[in-house]
């Protein structure tokens, strides 16, 4: 039996979307996963957690970018003690 690997090519898939979803994340981290993913040729846009009415802001963008990213941010839930 032979083992075929799979990846993008292969299938021929193309991602034109991907979206994380962030609990915490560190300022500088998420600036260097931006600027990657930029250079990547992908806009970079923020989303607010809240279900009811989202609030979607541009972070990097340019109109020669033919792909996106949307960064989640999750608000904090907070536990009274």
């Amino acid at each position: 039996m032979t083992r075929n690997k799979l990846s993008f090519e292969s299938e021929n898939l193309v991602v034109d979307w991907i979206s994380f979803k962030f609990q915490k994340l560190e300022a500088d981290v998420e600036i260097k996963i931006i600027d990657y993913l930029f250079k990547l040729q992908f806009n970079c846009y923020q989303e607010s957690g809240k279900l009811a009415k989202p609030i979607k802001e541009s972070i990097r963008f340019s109109s020669t970018n033919k792909f996106h990213v949307l960064l989640v941010k999750m608000a904090r839930l907070r536990v009274k003690s």
